[in-house]
């Protein structure tokens, strides 16, 4: 039995789990600068439209965070397949 690699799909695996992590820190990175700019509203802001507009962005991230997971994870897929299967 021989194990055969494929180089194209490694590469390309481990391209898709870069993007993937790089996605996730962009949404770390957004969502720190959304509660950095939070503390920065008036008071008669921060009680009214902060909390609509707190819980709209936090769904947004929390959405983008779950897609750029998925982007990770089959990158790691993509690897894990192309590193070698039994050829007769």
């Amino acid at each position: 039995m021989v194990r055969t690699t494929d180089s194209t799909g490694k590469v390309l695996g481990v391209i898709v789990f870069v993007l993937g992590v790089l996605l996730l820190l962009a949404v770390f990175v957004l969502a720190y600068q959304d509660l950095i700019a939070s503390n920065d509203a008036s008071l008669f802001t921060r009680l009214v439209n902060l909390p609509m507009a707190l819980l709209f962005k936090g769904a947004l991230l929390f959405i983008m965070g779950i897609v750029a997971s998925a982007i990770a994870n089959k990158g790691i897929g993509l690897y894990q397949a192309s590193r070698g299967h039994e050829a007769e």
